[in-house]
């Protein structure tokens, strides 16, 4: 119904206001100090370049900076304040840049996050017409040239299968009752992934056992998409 070029919402950044902010909003502070991988540091300058920034304006004393710790406003700052993972991430940087990084990250600045926006019109300026997500990043020439720019395209959920192999039964309840008027029950096995019910699979029928017990030796094959960096699956489903 409407062309290409109609306008349906907008939303407003105000670029100044964020270069000249007193809280660190051109760039957000990420949790880690990565010199490599998916969460490479992009801003232009180091943590402990920052740090100092920040003394500078807020008229605090510079940190002290020692080989293996971090002196700053009377407090010290060593590797058993960082929260590592273990093992150690091969993509970390220097243990004093972390240290300034943490530091920083207690001093109010703003954290790396990514923004929500409202999209408004300028016919409905009090209905929301949509959202927008998204980060500003703001870099200045006189700082020297930023990161390189890394791509945010998702991941793609890889395909996997699962084998489940039915073997024997045992101790199964009998709920029927045969011609002769022994206890006795068709045994079989069925099986799904959860949230692909749609692709339910059973096994033949073990007929008239009569103690509970089954012999299948078949194969259940489950295909799947599976995401191993969040430890996630995916199912694709078409919106209706």
């Amino acid at each position: 119904m409407l062309t290409k070029d109609e306008k349906i919402g907008e939303t407003v950044i105000d670029l100044e206001n964020r270069f000249l902010s007193r809280y660190g909003a051109c760039c957000g502070l990420p949790q880690s100090y990565c010199l490599s991988g998916v969460n490479r540091w992009r801003d232009q300058l180091k943590p402990s370049q920052l740090l100092v920034r920040l003394c500078e304006r807020r008229y605090y004393r510079r940190p002290v900076y020692k080989q293996d710790r971090v002196f700053f406003r009377g407090h010290e700052y060593t590797a058993t304040d960082l929260d590592d993972a273990k093992p150690p991430n091969p993509h970390l940087g220097p243990l004093v840049e972390r240290l300034s990084l943490l530091i920083l990250r207690r001093q109010g600045l703003v954290p790396e996050h990514v923004e929500t926006r409202p999209l408004l019109s300028p016919l409905q300026p009090d209905i929301e017409q949509g959202r927008l997500q998204l980060w500003v990043d703001v870099f200045p020439k006189s700082q020297g040239p930023p990161g390189p720019p890394f791509n945010i395209t998702p991941r793609k959920a890889k395909r996997f299968y699962l084998r489940c192999i039915i073997w024997n039964t045992s101790d199964v309840i009998l709920d029927d009752v045969s011609l002769t008027g022994e206890k006795m029950s068709d045994i079989y096995i069925k099986g799904w992934l959860h949230g692909h019910e749609d692709n339910k699979q059973k096994t033949d029928v073990h007929y008239r056992s009569l103690g509970g017990e089954g012999n299948f030796n078949w194969r259940f094959l489950f295909p799947f998409h599976y995401l191993p960096a969040e430890q996630l699956c995916t199912i694709d489903r078409k919106v209706r």
